[in-house]
């Protein structure tokens, strides 16, 4: 069976669908480029089901690879046979390479190979298979009877944990039924400080099919503080079933019990390794998932230009920094004011405000402090999440972006500009520090980071992008493009037309950009369009046809294009449509008419507020106060949610009643129910 046989059987999908991605990706096109443009081609596959063949298809190259590399590696040691080799190529997964090939990876020898040359071997025979115990008399003339067993036994428990089949035996048993438990180790004084936050896991086993991802995730972060020791349960019943399978008879079974021991605690010790990898494995793409689909909405969220910023990053000790933008995102003035000086601050602020429409606001420390002060002077007030801010004022983007600005300036910059177009500037703070996941430092990072790339830039090709307004940050993010090319065409904007470009890009950067670049500032209408210029021909063909139905006049369109079907007819037509259609829809604001305190609420109060973070375990919400609440997934809808996505999105507004309030840890508990 050839790959694209198997992708197509494992996915569900066609031949030929899987033959042409593959084969267009092989041409250095890109996934969003094939979706978007080449949909005859796929089947109208999107984003995520071309890299869905694609990592496919890298995993089967992988598999081949391993089984390539293994085959070749026993050969060099002049100890591959015709059935090894068989054995070797029928593998359906790299860890049934590893487990054939694992006897042939070691560079030291073992004391079963010491006993082997020494020719304990036929004594071990005898008490594998519960023989009469004969040891040859040339043995015992050199060794003692205690050497000659001992090595013997080491032999036995080599042969048993380097057995395929007993491998899969247990694997099988404790993939399926293995328990993982925890408790707290000896503490040290740093560890007692973060212990209570791994209270639940003093004590703690559950069977690894009914963990949830964001315990695993809680188990490893408690283990590699030195907080938790966690293992895998051994199974004495199961033991005894594994021992009854190599010992058949009485006979010499008090020598070969000891050997089935070892041998099965060699295998378990590995196969506990792989059960911590693979939950590991599973809980970080989980958390990934969520990551992504938070990131998503976050980038989403609906920008507001034509508005005058006063932006406010909060603070005590070193003050809240303010700056004037205009319009256009322009940092003008910048000032200070500290918040214990009150008639002070009101001053600094009187001189500014004057000047803007709406006052954002970071939600650091110091947010409500702030906010009471700036609501005395009749401004609407937004309150921005500012999480990242921070990175990017001291990056290497930020330095560039604002070369005479210090970082503090930078960072308060960033708040104000998140109102007017979150997109264009979340997309140069490294995805990892905008705060929208769980557990995101206790991730694989390049994993994470290449995922929530991929989120990005299926967000910004979806939006679309003015060239002639875009940092180079944001069109790096472009299908086809990287940040030279980026800053390319960056340096020789503005431009007038997408044929422009063409001047400026390569052919092939051009073909694969271009759809999804705008130039409003263009004669041709359809250059601030998803309308990719290969279809402009049709597309003013379709211009005049608009309230005809297709078939009447598709004929004319396959003179042009003998490819040409009504699916992609469709196509233009709705990006014609949505030409002037703004895909990024959610609010995420939320807006404050006083300052709140968590000692102003009572249990039973409706509050609203905006989903700032979903996790696993339920939502976080933005309810005015210092510290988010948490709506716990029993409490998101009045009936059994198994994923929070399901319910709630970031950027969400939602109406929700007090459940518990616990002022001394600042925490507060909402529910979606009955409001």
């Amino acid at each position: 069976m050839d790959n694209t046989t198997k992708i197509s059987t494992e996915l569900n999908l066609l031949n030929w669908q899987v033959k042409n991605v593959l084969d267009m990706m092989s041409e250095d096109n890109t996934v969003h480029f094939i979706a978007r443009y080449r949909k005859e081609k796929t089947g109208n596959l999107d984003e995520n089901e071309i890299r869905s063949v694609i990592e496919l298809n890298e995993k089967i190259v992988k598999l081949e690879k391993a089984r390539e590399s293994a085959i070749k590696n026993i050969d060099e040691q002049g100890k591959l046979t015709e059935e090894l080799k068989s054995k070797i190529l029928a593998c359906k997964t790299i860890q049934e390479v590893e487990d054939i090939y694992e006897p042939y990876k070691r560079t030291r020898k073992t004391k079963a190979d010491v006993a082997m040359e020494k020719g304990f071997g036929v004594v071990s025979k005898q008490i594998r298979f519960q023989q009469a115990l004969n040891i040859p008399k040339h043995l015992l003339e050199k060794y003692s009877k205690e050497e000659i067993i001992s090595g013997a036994q080491d032999i036995i428990s080599q042969e048993i944990a380097d057995n395929p089949s007993l491998k899969e035996f247990v694997r099988s048993q404790y993939f399926s039924y293995g328990i993982i438990s925890s408790k707290f180790k000896k503490l040290d004084e740093k560890a007692e400080k973060e212990s209570y936050k791994f209270e639940i896991y003093r004590s703690f086993s559950q069977n690894i099919n009914k963990l949830k991802s964001y315990q695993i995730l809680a188990l490893n972060r408690g283990e590699d503080l030195n907080i938790l020791s966690v293992s895998l349960e051994k199974d004495e019943v199961f033991f005894e079933r594994f021992e009854k399978r190599l010992i058949k008879s009485p006979q010499n079974q008090d020598l070969l019990k000891p050997s089935v021991k070892e041998g099965y605690n060699k295998i378990f010790s590995s196969i506990e390794r792989e059960v911590r990898s693979k939950i590991r494995d599973v809980a970080e793409e989980d958390a990934i998932k969520v990551f992504q689909e938070n990131l998503k909405n976050l980038l989403m969220l609906k920008p507001h230009y034509n508005s005058s910023i006063l932006a406010v990053d909060p603070g005590f000790r070193t003050g809240c920094k303010i700056c004037v933008l205009d319009k256009n995102g322009t940092p003008k003035k910048f000032s200070k004011f500290y918040i214990e000086k009150g008639e002070d601050a009101k001053r600094i602020i009187e001189s500014l405000i004057s000047e803007v429409d709406v006052v954002v606001v970071g939600n650091g420390t110091g947010s409500d402090e702030a906010q009471k002060i700036l609501s005395e002077f009749n401004k609407p007030i937004i309150v921005m999440n500012e999480s990242g801010a921070s990175v990017y004022s001291t990056s290497k983007i930020g330095n560039e972006e604002f070369p005479n600005l210090d970082a503090t300036e930078r960072g308060t910059v960033s708040i104000g500009r998140r109102y007017i177009d979150s997109l264009s500037e979340l997309v140069k703070v490294p995805v990892t520090s905008i705060g929208v996941g769980m557990y995101q430092h206790d991730i694989t990072q390049k994993q994470l980071e290449q995922k929530l790339k991929e989120t990005v830039e299926d967000v910004v090709n979806l939006v679309g992008i003015n060239v002639n307004s875009a940092s180079p940050y944001l069109l790096s993010y472009i299908s086809g493009l990287n940040i030279r090319s980026a800053i390319k065409i960056f340096e020789k904007r503005p431009y007038k037309s997408r044929e422009e470009l063409g001047k400026v890009l390569s052919k092939k950067a051009f073909e694969q950009s271009i759809g999804f670049l705008r130039v409003p500032q263009s004669s041709e209408e359809l250059d601030n369009t998803a309308v990719h210029p290969e279809q402009y021909e049709l597309a003013r063909i379709i211009i005049n046809h608009l309230k005809q139905d297709v078939n009447s006049y598709i004929d004319e369109l396959k003179k042009l294009n003998s490819d040409v079907t009504i699916e992609i007819v469709n196509d233009i037509i709705e990006n014609i449509r949505n030409s002037k259609k703004e895909f990024r829809e959610n609010e995420g604001i939320l807006s404050r008419k006083k300052s709140l305190k968590i000692e102003d609420l009572s249990e039973g109060d409706i509050i609203e507020g905006v989903i700032r973070n979903v996790t696993q375990f339920g939502a976080f919400v933005d309810i005015g106060i210092k510290n988010d609440a948490l709506i716990h997934i029993s409490h998101l809808a009045n009936k059994f949610v198994k994923d929070p996505l399901e319910v709630v999105s970031i950027g969400e507004e939602v109406r929700a009643k007090v459940i518990a309030i616990d002022v001394e840890k600042g925490r507060v508990n909402l529910s979606l129910k009955e409001v």
